[in-house]
C-alpha cells in the first residue's frame, strides 16, 4: 500500500538510489513490507549509501522507521538510533529473500512485532527436513507394528 509522497499518513519512507539493479530490490522489499500491510512511501535520492539513505529517511517517517536501497545493500534505520547504526542491512548477502526480509522487518518494527531472521526467511529447508523426519518416523513406527503383529502370530 503505497503512499504518495504528499500524503500525510504515517508511513515507512523507503529512500532509493536510481541504479540498475533497483527495481529488483524495490519489489521485495515493498512486497515485504506489504505482506505486514504497512503503508509506505518512495522517493529517490542522489546518494548512494544505504545506510546513509536509511538514516534519512527514518528522520523523515512518521513512523521513525526508513529503508535505504543503495547500489550495493539495503538498511533498515530507525529514528532513536544514531546515524551509521542501521537495525538491520543485508550487507553481502544480496538475495530477493534477503531485500524482502528487510521489507518485512521494516514493517515489523512498526507493529511491534519479532524480527524475521535469516533462518526464519529461509524455511524451505527446514520444512523438507521436517516432512523427512515425519515420513522417518511414520516408517518406523509401521515397521515395530509389523514385527509386533508377527510375533503375535497375525
Amino acid at each position: 500500500m503505497q503512499v504518495s509522497k504528499n500524503s500525510h499518513k504515517p508511513s515507512i519512507i523507503i529512500q532509493a538510489a536510481p541504479h540498475p539493479a533497483l527495481a529488483g530490490k524495490l519489489r521485495e522489499v515493498q512486497a515485504g513490507i506489504e505482506e505486514e500491510g504497512v503503508p509506505y512511501a518512495i522517493s529517490s535520492a542522489e546518494e548512494q549509501n544505504a545506510d546513509r539513505l536509511a538514516f534519512l529517511a527514518a528522520g523523515q517517517s512518521q513512523l521513525g522507521v526508513g529503508v535505504g536501497i543503495g547500489l550495493e545493500d539495503i538498511c533498515v534505520h530507525y529514528v532513536k538510533l544514531p546515524a551509521g547504526e542501521p537495525l538491520f542491512s543485508s550487507g553481502r548477502v544480496n538475495t530477493p529473500d534477503e531485500w524482502r526480509r528487510c521489507g518485512y522487518n521494516a514493517a515489523r518494527l512498526v507493529k511491534g512485532l519479532p524480527f524475521k531472521d535469516r533462518q526464519a526467511a529461509s524455511s524451505v529447508p527446514y520444512r523438507n527436513a521436517e516432512a523427512d523426519l515425519y515420513r522417518l518416523v511414520r516408517e518406523i513406527v509401521t515397521k515395530v507394528l509389523q514385527d509386533h503383529a508377527q510375533t503375535l502370530g497375525r
